[in-house]
């Protein structure tokens, strides 16, 4: 805070940076040593307002559903507690959404009425923008390429499978479950060929399995693995796999792992 005795002996025009930073997160808090603004309370004014709606309108962009689950008075307030609390640690404006994600997951304060599911669901929406500008490039398989069980298959950057406890992906303003699911709610989502997001969802068990590929030796001794895990006979799932591998080889999801 501005009235800490190592903010007191910053120079002059330092302090006043520190004054008019934190008059911005909290405008209701006086910081300055002798209670006065920094600057002049009416033009103050104008730059909590504009530093203030273009968070809360490029994070209302980000998480709209989250933002319309909490209604405008709550999602307000959460906005300026995200403003007070938290110190984001990158310059660059795509990235907040992460930091918003780390204020949910770290500070943020929940009031009885808030959803339970809201860190979940606003990972969910950030998901969209984490692939849409992430600067990893997808694969091209071949068009003829098919699938071998006893290959090793590495996932695609910009394929993420994810799992939740709640239905993010069916939450809204009218559908807000009160409890998780009995069983874990499996995604996958990913950039296609013409850079579009998808999300599909996926049973838990091709969940397992992609989250299992990367490290093992061969497709099938990652199916073995998991059937295992499961209580499932492998040999029994091998059809599925083969059909589903070439599906996700189709939609250039999973491609052979590169020596």
């Amino acid at each position: 805070m501005a009235n800490d005795s190592s903010v007191q002996n910053l120079p002059h025009f330092q302090q006043l940076q520190r004054q008019f930073a934190e008059h911005i997160r909290n405008p209701e808090k006086a910081y300055a040593p002798n209670g006065e603004k920094p600057i002049e309370p009416r033009r103050m004014q104008v730059y909590e307002s504009l530093f203030f709606n273009n968070i809360e309108g490029f994070f209302s962009g980000l998480f709209p559903v989250s933002a319309a689950v909490l209604g405008k008075q709550r999602w307000q307030e959460l906005m300026r507690e995200y403003m007070v609390k938290h110190r984001a640690r990158t310059p660059l404006f795509h990235r907040l959404g992460e930091e918003f994600l780390t204020f949910l997951s770290e500070s943020y304060e929940a009031l009885p009425e808030d959803p339970e599911f809201l860190l979940e669901l606003a990972h969910y929406e950030w998901v969209e923008l984490a692939l849409t500008v992430s600067p990893d490039e997808g694969v091209v398989n071949p068009s003829d390429l098919k699938a071998d069980l006893q290959q090793a298959y590495e996932l695609s950057p910009v394929a993420w499978p994810m799992a939740y406890e709640w239905p993010v992906h069916q939450i809204s303003v009218d559908n807000q479950p009160q409890s998780p699911s009995e069983q874990a709610t499996t995604l996958l989502g990913f950039r296609n060929a013409e850079d579009k997001v998808e999300f599909s969802e996926i049973m838990p068990l091709l969940y397992q399995w992609l989250e299992s590929l990367d490290e093992a030796d061969s497709a099938q001794s990652a199916l073995n693995k998991v059937a295992a895990d499961l209580g499932l006979n492998g040999a029994e799932l091998e059809q599925f796999a083969i059909q589903t591998l070439q599906q996700l080889i189709d939609l250039n999801i999973v491609h052979p792992r590169r020596a």
